[in-house]
């Protein structure tokens, strides 16, 4: 072979390589909504499932028995599918198919009969599903209500962008336009802050009778196809929404809401490998100037409830030698927004130590943001008596149920919250994934984490991976971060279908498993989960 013909073949081998990149994964299936949003228990009716790459679906699959549904038409952005509950609830669901299997979506059935859309109101109970179909518009519904007669309203969003409202609406008195309306009352939610449900309540006692009109929204007047949403209608008095955050983690460790208690205790030492400390003691904090203050040796659970407006109760910490600690509040009545308890400990002249405020400074107003955390930790290196006392940050706010919990313990380094990034995983034949999994390090915890997926699909290996780190700015301002946050770390686990791998009609429910490794000893589980998984023939980009 000559040298220019040697070069030429080199060169087109060099261009073939730089052309023939490597081919991404396509996209998921995935289900965006479905209309309506349920029905009656013991009916069956028909919805259109949303989405996007839905062409291939072959079958609806629910997590628990209870319901059922049959696939009568695919395409590539909708499914039509019948429905039948058996019990009352809410109900997950995902689609399998071609393309692999979605994320989960629910239906909900109550035993209430339901009505179409925009259909008069004429016995109550009842549950109308809707949709706002495009932006700015509104449903309407028409209600008879008798004088001194009280009916709740209550709107369920059936997408996560769409935050619902509800109105009520009666006819003008005025001679110019009788037929104009004039709003009454009106809910967008009963208590907006993070973690709290967006859903719309509305209870209203009508005094007089008549006609009244419904009327369903958004709240900043978008809409879309995905807008669908329940509205249920009842009368006499609904039982009072939830003011506690919905989603809550495996391991709650930075909320209010979850339960300090000796079994507490004892999971987060299992979550770290090690032997739980002693059996710790309950002391009831007392009132801010009280002659008598109990006194707790080193730790122990401190309990009470405010008695009125502007109120501290002090408890006393005795330290007999240096101590790493731990301080966990609950409040397991009300909570944050309404009820914001501080905990603050003292040293004898008044000095403060630690607190459960964090601070910091914002870096680009240059203005310190504080926030209250359920937990925090400190070094007390001092002997002597120390003060805590409890409050509320407001100094005008305060209600019966004012209740709370102090956990003061020894730091315990745990595994603190874990968690997978994914909810499922597809796999085209010959390709791989990665499987992200989250792991918060508490309380200096410097053991090994140990991770396995178990019941892969025949032909499905799971191996070891290093994702690119992601280099972030330093906080200059970030404050005393180490005492309210925890070391997040992640690691990545690729799962790989061999070329020849078989496609799979269904997902194979693989396991998660993370265990804490301290000193050589693998620990009990802190993570075990099912997470779907399936593989899928290779597809044309």
């Amino acid at each position: 072979m000559s040298l220019l013909r040697a070069s030429v073949l080199t060169a087109l081998v060099c261009l073939g390589i730089q052309c023939a990149e490597p081919r991404k994964p396509l996209p998921d299936p995935k289900i965006t909504s479905v209309s309506p949003m349920g029905g009656q228990v013991g009916t069956r009716f028909d919805a259109v499932i949303r989405g996007t790459t839905l062409a291939g679906a072959r079958t609806i699959l629910f997590d628990r028995t209870g319901a059922s549904a049959r696939l009568i038409q695919a395409a590539e952005t909708e499914v039509r599918a019948s429905f039948e509950a058996l019990q009352p609830g809410v109900h997950t669901f995902r689609i399998a198919g071609t393309g692999g299997v979605t994320n989960q979506i629910a239906i909900h059935a109550g035993p209430e009969p339901t009505a179409a859309e925009g259909a008069e109101i004429a016995q109550l109970p009842v549950a109308v599903h809707g949709k706002l179909a495009k932006r700015g518009e509104t449903d309407s519904y028409w209600i008879t209500a008798k004088g001194g007669e009280t009916v709740t309203f209550e709107v369920k969003s059936g997408f996560p962008g769409f935050d619902p409202s509800v109105s009520l609406w009666a006819k003008s008195a005025s001679w110019f336009d009788p037929e104009r309306l004039d709003r009454i009352a009106a809910n967008d939610e009963p208590l907006y802050f993070p973690g709290l449900a967006t859903d719309a309540r509305l209870e209203h006692t009508f005094g007089q009778a008549g006609r009244y009109c419904v009327r369903v929204a958004a709240f900043h007047g978008q809409g879309g196809p995905d807008y669908v949403y329940q509205l249920h209608v009842s009368r006499a008095k609904a039982p009072p929404p939830s003011l506690h955050p919905t989603g809550i983690p495996a391991w709650p460790a930075r909320w209010f809401t979850r339960r300090l208690d000796p079994d507490w205790i004892s999971a987060a030492a299992r979550r770290g490998a090690v032997k739980p400390p002693a059996a710790i003691e309950t002391y009831q904090a007392v009132p801010e100037g009280s002659e008598r203050v109990p006194v707790m040796n080193e730790s122990g659970f401190v309990v009470g409830r405010l008695s009125r407006a502007d109120e501290a109760h002090e408890i006393r910490l005795r330290i007999t030698e240096p101590r790493d600690l731990a301080i966990e509040v609950e409040t397991p009545e009300a909570t944050m927004p309404r009820f914001n308890p501080v905990v603050r400990v003292m040293q004898p002249d008044g000095h403060e130590v630690v607190t459960n405020v964090y601070t910091k400074r914002n870096n680009n107003g240059l203005y310190m943001m504080k926030m209250i955390q359920a937990k925090s930790t400190v070094t007390l290196r001092a002997v002597g008596e120390y003060t805590i006392q409890i409050r509320d940050i407001t100094s005008g706010c305060w209600s019966p149920d004012f209740a709370y919990r102090v956990l003061i313990r020894p730091r315990i380094p745990h595994l603190g919250e874990v968690a997978l990034a994914e909810d499922r995983v597809n796999l085209e034949a010959g390709l791989s994934k990665p499987l992200t999994v989250r792991v918060d390090r508490e309380e200096g915890f410097k053991g090994f984490v140990s991770i396995s997926v178990e019941g892969l699909p025949a032909g499905v290996t799971a191996v070891p991976g290093l994702e690119n780190p992601v280099e972030q700015p330093p906080l200059p301002n970030a404050g005393r971060r180490e005492r309210y946050y925890p070391v997040p770390q992640t690691a990545t686990v690729i799962l790989s279908a061999a070329p020849d791998a078989a496609p799979g009609e269904s997902p194979v429910l693989a396991r998660v498993v993370v265990r804490p490794v301290v000193d050589g000893v693998i620990g009990d589980p802190v993570l075990s989960k099912e997470l779907p998984v399936m593989v899928v023939a290779r597809r044309d980009p």
